[in-house]
């Protein structure tokens, strides 16, 4: 079957935000982004979603100037709360949620991101009212976003019943975004300076 028009608009679409995204990210100062993460750690630990959670699945930031969320691991961490990271499968686009005690036990996996060493994997049911950290290069406010294209946020994001909150930088925050029928929005958006309804914005945009 012949791609679609449609979609191979928005897929290069995509591609050339993303590439404006990674170089603004790039050029924030060590100083400026432990100042954001700082400020947005904060938010995070005020939200009824993250204090009332059952757990915390959340990405280990470890590209370039990415949302930072090792302060949050180290907070869930210290109150002995379930902590969920990622584990990306063999197939492409396959990613699944693996409880870690310790920040010790991760390794780099694939693409170098850190993940649970083969040892320290376990597969515990995720609670229901767990809440979801999850990155991207850019965000609206209704809280669809570009990812880094290999969708597995959204395809976990589709089945999950807990608390997405989009990780990103306040000038990763976009007016529009190209959206294909897959894509699955945050519930809320995490900068230093705010955090945003999204559930709530695309409720009043209809």
């Amino acid at each position: 079957m012949a791609p679609d028009p449609e979609e191979k608009r928005i897929a290069h679409e995509k591609r050339v935000l993303r590439r404006e995204a990674l170089a603004r990210r790039g050029a924030l100062s060590r100083g400026e982004k432990a100042r954001h993460d700082s400020l947005r750690l904060g938010l995070l630990l005020d939200l009824d979603a993250v204090r009332n959670a059952g757990a915390l699945l959340a990405y280990v930031s470890s590209l370039e100037n990415e949302a930072d969320t090792w302060g949050i691991l180290r907070a869930f961490l210290s109150e002995s709360r379930p902590v969920f990271v990622p584990l990306t499968g063999e197939r492409f686009g396959e990613m699944t949620f693996s409880r870690i005690l310790s920040l010790d036990e991760l390794r780099p996996g694939r693409f170098g991101l850190l993940e649970p060493a083969p040892s320290a994997r376990r597969t515990d049911p995720v609670p229901p009212d767990a809440v979801c950290l999850v990155p991207g290069l850019a965000f609206t406010r209704t809280g669809h976003r570009i990812g880094y294209g290999g969708g597995y946020f959204d395809r976990f994001l589709a089945a999950f019943t807990g608390t997405s909150v989009g990780m990103a930088y306040a000038f990763q925050v976009v007016d529009t975004v190209p959206v294909l029928p897959h894509d699955t929005p945050v519930d809320l958006l995490a900068t230093e300076e705010a955090v945003v309804d999204c559930a709530a914005e695309r409720r009043l945009r209809g």
